[in-house]
């Protein structure tokens, strides 16, 4: 569930001092070929996969707590298995042991996602399926030179990252991976995720999951159509509501009253012709998996949603 998170320790003398006694991290500076003289700040380490940067008035933490807890246990640099409530505990426990930050520090960023075994290859998803988000195209989407799909839509305060898990890591199963990354603290307070520890609360989480639901509702992931099938008039409707150019374009044209009655034409027009079986199953998934992780895999409660 928690991917990356971002953190800035309070008491950055402190955690200096405990990395350099304990020696945590091995931490680099630069050395400056004017003066020959080696800069104090900034110091910067690796702690796995984690990035550890300590400048003259602050410090901060960034990485997958999710690929550290695999990296700690062997099980390799990556985030493709499942990552459940206790285990997410068990690695924050362990950082604020090992780096003594309890209730010093500040979150700044959090991705919260999941991993679901889908029915197709997740390429044909995203390529065929995934179109907008909030009736606009995804700002990235990439191919990553036959390695990997991805699609990532950028609001305000958050991102919905949509990837080909399979293509990323070779893996024999059809694994698409969906993330809100949120990246405004102000969201994040009113969430009450202040600190890292916060991450450690059921509620917090739910909280979380909840936002994560709201967005993916935002989403248009609409089905294959047989034009065959559906009346000229209804196939030229939907064929320009898929187009995210659309929506751009009659904004400028037409009045937001008459744009919200296109809007309920085109949820209407899928609703009619079938056309969010993929979005249905995949609200599904991630209900199911929510309550699998959350209750730490226990089979009691997995396939309740």
């Amino acid at each position: 569930m928690i991917d990356n998170i971002k953190l800035f320790v309070l008491d950055k003398h402190r955690l200096e001092n405990q990395i350099i006694n304990n020696g945590l991290v091995e931490l680099s500076t630069t050395l400056n070929y004017f003066t020959g003289e080696v800069e104090e700040y900034p110091k910067r380490g690796k702690d796995s996969n984690l990035n550890v940067t300590i400048t003259l008035h602050s410090a901060t933490l960034l990485g997958s707590i999710h690929k550290y807890k695999n990296i700690m246990e062997g099980k390799g640099d990556q985030n493709h298995n499942d990552f459940n409530f206790d285990e997410i505990q068990d690695v924050i426990r362990g950082l604020i042991k090992k780096y003594h930050i309890e209730k010093d520090t500040k979150i700044t960023n959090l991705e919260f996602g999941f991993n679901l075994e889908v029915s197709k290859d997740p390429q044909l998803i995203l390529d065929n399926n995934v179109l907008m988000n909030n009736y606009i195209a995804p700002n990235k989407n990439l191919k990553f030179s036959g390695r990997g799909d991805y699609k990532e839509f950028q609001l305000t305060d958050y991102r919905i990252k949509i990837y080909n898990k399979s293509k990323q890591y070779k893996l024999k199963t059809n694994l698409l991976r969906i993330e809100l990354k949120i990246i405004n603290k102000r969201l994040l307070q009113k969430l009450k995720i202040n600190c890292l520890e916060d991450v450690m609360d059921k509620e917090v989480i739910n909280r979380l999951f909840k936002l994560f639901m709201e967005r993916f509702e935002g989403l248009c992931i609409v089905d294959f159509f047989d034009t065959g099938k559906v009346p000229q008039n209804d196939c030229d409707k939907l064929n320009k509501y898929t187009n995210p150019n659309y929506w751009i374009r009659i904004k400028s044209e037409i009045s937001p009253k008459r744009i919200s009655a296109l809007k309920r034409d085109f949820n209407y027009l899928l609703n009619k012709y079938e056309l969010l079986k993929m979005k249905k199953a995949i609200r599904e998934k991630l209900n199911s998996k929510f309550i699998e992780l959350i209750n730490n895999n226990n089979p009691e409660y997995r396939n309740v949603a």
